[in-house]
């Protein structure tokens, strides 16, 4: 039996139960099956999950699943095992595809599940069933602890915070939703921003960023909305945070960015992360437990435990419903915004619209900012996201643009290729080629209040891509390397799987194909599309964009058929906005006197990000962190006092 085999026979209760939050004396769910009846043998099928597709192979007798073996798959390794090793042993010991999908790793869990169905199917069961089928898992009795600090989330911020405070000899008690650092999106960033940091020190020629320039810049940049002190101490503590990371086994070299940045070459600023995710893992576990640190994780916080104004405490409650207490002096909330909450997305950003980018899901649903608010906290006004460069995203679509993968569907790379974008009226809204420049910064606030907005090509710009790719194509109009800094990436980047692609999106329905522009505006209802076409094609003729002034690298004429409508929905890594802080990271009232004992770092602190999200680099992680760092030293200094 190969190591990727997992039998019923080789299946410890006792581990995987553990290993799901679940109890050892799981009983079957209300959902009650007639004995099933299988034609014995074994089948295969095939899912597509977070980063690849995903095939299994499964052997029946006449009444269960016995076998399950993973033949092929790309996904996240460290991930995946923990796929392999609890989710598919449950599924084979209870006979359900209704299992609880691994924490972080929902894609995956979910392509397991539904090749498994697939196979039940060819069994003769009935697929349906199957995956209806669930358990129930039994809460433990109530858990109580006592700390110096509890840490809400163990992302960025929140591994930064409890880390630091630990090294300080405090009790830190963290809790975390994932079933592992693993499943957290703060250990699989690029890098950070920083200032005066060993890293930065020691590239080519060292570097002549300071931190008043980035301060003038970033303040600049947003129009002075975030805290100011905040902001000025987050960048003088970067070279601090940044070495907290190094101690702790970190590898990183100064990079320029894929995209434009005001902080390059010289200056440097961005920390590129060396480290694979395996040994990113290996390290946060470890720097936990050299800290001290009790993490407790596949645990939801559900509340402050409050004096007053003063923080005494978190109310949690794991996966099975064992419910926790823990006393505290002090609580550092991390819990990492509200991307995967459609409800605050549409109160906070004014859509329901936006996607998470890693993995396609989140389990950052604003429950630390709302509990803050619930307390007595007061929230900011600037609300925001961190968004996906890749390429557009659709509820809809099966391989949506999530991560820089190539192994997605090519077709969402017309929603920032700087091709003509329209809104849901078929007007365009925005100067195409800043998205396709800076998708991360001046082109993303369009996108999120139009969406869905809508790629429109022609089929002689899907054969360029097909066949030259952005690169050649836009270099052929005058675009060079030193003039179009973005185009370097996408130096061999051919889209040659498009036609294949195209028709997976018309399957699903996030795509659209007529013969005639005005056939293609009545498939999404974009009413203005023609005349929108005939007004942008004058524009491609003349070579100077009227209304946007778009660079002539990016005006395509449409004018061949067939054409295309691609329907984008924006994604994220995470969202912005929350707690108003001071700039010592507490928890501010309405009038603006802070909270005792209540911290609020990362993304859930509405002090420190603006909307659209900074043009330098790394600066959302550099903030998580810096602010983590900050907080821990702060709480250490209120705990103690």
């Amino acid at each position: 039996m190969s190591k990727h085999e997992i039998s019923r026979r080789d299946f410890l209760k006792g581990t995987a139960a553990a290993g799901l939050g679940l109890a050892a004396s799981t009983t079957l769910g209300s959902i009650a099956l007639a004995a099933p009846a299988y034609k014995p043998g074994t089948y295969t099928a095939t899912a597509y999950g977070n980063l690849s597709y995903v095939t299994v192979k499964c052997t029946f007798s006449e009444t269960a699943l016995t076998n399950v073996e993973i033949v092929s798959e790309n996904e996240t390794p460290i991930l995946f095992s923990q796929v392999k090793d609890q989710l598919i042993p449950s599924i084979i010991e209870h006979q359900a595809g209704g299992i609880d999908a691994i924490t972080g790793a929902t894609n995956s869990s979910r392509a397991v599940k539904e090749a498994i169905a697939d196979c039940v199917a060819q069994a003769g069961g009935d697929r349906e069933a199957w995956l209806a089928k669930t358990v129930t898992v039994q809460a433990g009795a109530d858990e109580v602890y006592d700390a110096d600090i509890a840490v809400i989330g163990c992302g960025a911020a929140g591994f930064m915070a409890s880390i630091t405070a630990g090294q300080k000899g405090l009790k830190v008690v963290t809790l975390e939703k994932a079933g592992s650092v693993a499943g957290v999106n703060g250990i699989k960033v690029s890098g950070p921003f920083g200032v005066d940091s060993s890293v930065l020190k020691a590239k080519e020629g060292g570097t002549t960023l300071n931190v008043e320039e980035v301060f003038q810049h970033v303040m600049n940049y947003t129009h002075w909305t975030p805290n100011p002190a905040l902001i000025h101490r987050c960048l003088d503590e970067s070279k601090n945070a940044v070495e907290q990371l190094v101690k702790i086994g970190y590898k990183m070299q100064e990079a320029n960015f894929r995209f434009e940045t005001p902080f390059k070459g010289a200056k440097g600023g961005f920390h590129l992360i060396l480290n694979a995710l395996d040994d990113r893992v290996k390290i946060w576990e470890k720097a936990l437990a050299d800290a001290g640190v009790t993490v407790i994780y596949n645990t939801t916080a559900t509340g402050l435990i409050m004096d007053g104004d003063k923080a005494k405490g978190v109310t949690a409650r794991k996966a099975d419903g064992t419910r926790i207490t823990i006393n505290a002096k002090a609580v550092i909330i991390a819990s990492g915004g509200y991307l995967g909450n459609r409800d605050l997305q549409a109160k906070f950003l004014k859509t329901s619209k936006l996607n998470a980018a890693a993995g396609g899901n989140s389990l950052c649903t604003g429950d630390g900012i709302m509990m803050a608010s619930d307390a007595g906290a007061v929230m900011t006004k600037t609300f925001g996201y961190c968004p996906c460069e890749y390429g557009g995203t659709n509820m809809k679509a099966s391989r949506p643009a999530k991560q820089d993968k190539y192994d997605q569907n090519y077709a969402f790379k017309f929603g920032l290729y700087g091709n003509l974008l329209v809104d849901a009226e078929g007007k365009r809204f925005i100067n195409e080629g800043l998205l396709c420049d800076y998708p991360m910064s001046y082109g993303s606030e369009q996108i999120l209040l139009n969406a869905p907005w809508y790629g429109i090509v022609d089929q002689a710009y899907v054969d360029a891509m097909r066949t030259e790719g952005l690169y050649k194509y836009t270099t052929a109009k005058g675009a060079t390397e030193e003039t179009w800094f973005i185009g370097n990436y996408f130096k061999g980047r051919i889209l040659d799987r498009l036609p294949e692609d195209i028709e997976e999106g018309l399957r699903e329905g996030w795509l659209a194909k007529a013969d005639t522009i005005e056939e293609l505006g009545h498939a999404f209802g974009l009413t203005n599309l023609a005349e929108t076409v005939k007004k942008y094609n004058e524009y491609c003729d003349k070579g100077v964009d009227e209304e946007f002034g778009t660079s002539p690298w990016y005006l395509s004429k449409i004018a061949k058929g067939p054409f295309y409508a691609v329907q984008c929905e924006p994604s994220a890594w995470s969202t912005f906005g929350g707690i108003r802080t001071d700039d010592q990271l507490r928890a501010l009232k309405d009038d603006n006197t802070p909270m005792k004992g209540l911290y609020v770092i990362g993304t859930d602190n509405g002090s420190m990000y603006y909307s659209p999200y900074y043009d330098v680099a790394g600066f959302c992680y550099g903030l998580c962190i810096d602010s983590g760092y900050i907080a821990a030293y702060e709480a250490a200094e209120y705990v103690r006092a």
